[in-house]
């Protein structure tokens, strides 16, 4: 299996409370999130068959805070993960929010093959660590959702019980794994349809320059 780390009670209460009501006075502004096909990540579309969700791709005042948190965890983050090699220090972020019927098939968060073009934050970066952080009102509106995780080379269309293991969206809890981990998020119920009910989650990569030099923040 990947290796793969959930840290609880990841943001300290002020800076969880600021980034919910963020969230819920931004509803508006947040687009139904597409699919990035081809190996330069090129072509992004709608394909409700593959993923369904809504994102947004600021964070608003609580973009420093969440930044200089997850900077801060990033040496357990790497240990975790089994990551070497040079720190990465720039970080990609956005936010999504599942609502009824809201899925995510199985992927990758970067681009394979040796004509591959990397993903990053900056030009001339990839994505090294991929880092979810969930958070949602309370009481808990919503069911499913859960992050399933896929051990290397399986096929997740057919994959036996012991090749993937389901990792349950906990309020205030950052999830990390290789950016090269095959994931997909199980289809969510939330029967009132209101926002306010919704998972949520930022979904962050932290990144580092291809030829392992430093990386501004």
């Amino acid at each position: 299996m990947p290796p793969y780390a959930q840290f609880q009670e990841f943001l300290d209460a002020a800076t969880h409370r600021a980034l919910l009501d963020y969230v819920s006075a931004q509803r508006s502004k947040f687009a139904e999130a597409t699919v990035t096909k081809g190996k330069e990540g090129q072509s992004d579309r709608l394909d409700p068959e593959v993923r369904i969700a809504l994102k947004l791709r600021d964070l608003g005042p609580s973009r420093a805070a969440v930044s200089k948190r997850l900077l801060a965890v990033l040496p357990d983050v790497m240990a975790a993960v089994g990551s070497h090699g040079a720190e990465p220090r720039s970080l990609e972020l956005e936010l999504t929010a599942y609502g009824d019927g809201a899925h995510f098939k199985p992927h990758l968060d970067i681009p394979i093959g040796s004509d591959r073009k990397p993903l990053g934050a900056r030009k001339g970066e990839d994505r090294v660590i991929s880092a979810v952080y969930y958070f949602h009102n309370l009481p808990k509106g919503f069911s499913g959702g859960r992050l399933r995780l896929f051990r290397f080379g399986s096929d997740p269309a057919d994959c036996a019980d012991g090749d993937n293991i389901a990792i349950e969206p906990i309020d205030n809890s950052l999830l990390v794994f290789p950016s090269w981990a095959q994931h997909g998020v199980e289809r969510v119920s939330c029967p009132s349809g209101n926002f306010d009910d919704f998972r949520y989650a930022v979904n962050c990569w932290y990144c580092r320059p291809l030829d392992g030099g430093p990386s501004g923040r």
